[in-house]
């Protein structure tokens, strides 16, 4: 057997095995790092082939549901694109359909798009999915603002609500949480967040009608100068981002409210997570 087929047959053993987990040890992990029934919970996510999970990406969004209960939230992102910048994807002019557009973020989140009683923002960049109790209500308005991750979208509620951002073998940079906390320090950033110009966005909702939403998209100056190492080193050295594993799945989780206290602690120190411009820091 050659090296590299030896080590895929080492990796299915091991799922199947010592990596092995199911729905019940994943919700008693989720309870020990603080989901309760209830909880609002927020999840970004990767479907990998040797993550030790027992079943199906089906499953683990049944799983997911049961962590929380029907009185409680599950969310997740749901932007229809990928590999490009919300600016070129506007530029193509093609819907997003609440009903129909796939959600790019990945294998578990198509499937909990597709899954009984999800609900979708009407955002035409950065749609979220909700199941739960009030899922209607959290996603209410997402349409009716420029601001994706501003003080009148549903991140604003996840705040609100302090819910559990969770990566379920999905590093800290894909947690869009972050967006909404640099919102919020628009006026200590060392550049615009956003590109001055409104964008025209196309939304078929559910009824079928279309609507045009104009929105803001980051500018690539922030994009460029981010250093979100930074900031998942201020945010570990607090003791608020965490870290651990069930089987051969990589956990990362943080509370809503401590992202957005101890991120703006950093600030307020002196610190930051976005670099000054080369022009500026010269002058």
């Amino acid at each position: 057997m050659k090296p590299a087929a030896l080590k895929q047959w080492a990796k299915d053993i091991a799922a199947r095995t010592v990596w092995a987990y199911g729905p019940d040890e994943l919700i008693a992990r989720l309870r020990r790092i603080g989901v309760t029934p209830g909880d609002t919970l927020m999840v970004h996510s990767s479907w990998l082939a040797h993550n030790g999970f027992k079943g199906k990406p089906a499953d683990l969004v049944r799983a997911l549901k049961r962590a929380v209960g029907e009185e409680g939230l599950l969310v997740m992102t749901s932007m229809p694109y990928h590999n490009m910048s919300s600016s070129q994807w506007l530029a193509r002019g093609k819907p997003m359909n609440v009903l129909r557009s796939p959600s790019m973020m990945g294998l578990v989140s198509e499937v909990f798009r597709r899954s009984e009683n999800v609900r979708r923002s009407l955002s035409p960049t950065h749609p979220l999915l909700a199941w739960g109790a009030d899922a209607d209500a959290f996603i209410d308005g997402h349409e009716h603002t420029d601001r994706p991750f501003g003080a009148a979208s549903p991140f604003a509620r996840l705040l609100e609500r302090n819910a559990l951002l969770l990566g379920f073998d999905a590093p800290f940079d894909t947690f869009t949480y972050t967006h909404f906390v640099e919102d919020q320090l628009e006026a200590t950033l060392p550049c615009a967040l956003y590109e001055p110009a409104l964008v025209d966005g196309v939304v078929i909702d559910r009824e079928g009608r279309s609507r045009v939403c104009p929105v803001r998209v980051l500018s690539p100056e922030a994009n460029r100068l981010r250093r979100e190492a930074r900031l998942i080193e201020h945010l570990t050295r607090s003791g608020v981002l965490h870290g651990g594993r069930i089987g051969n799945t990589r956990l990362r989780w943080i509370r809503a409210q401590d992202h957005s206290r101890e991120s703006r602690r950093l600030v307020e120190a002196g610190g930051h997570f976005f670099d000054v411009p080369k022009a500026a820091a010269a002058a």
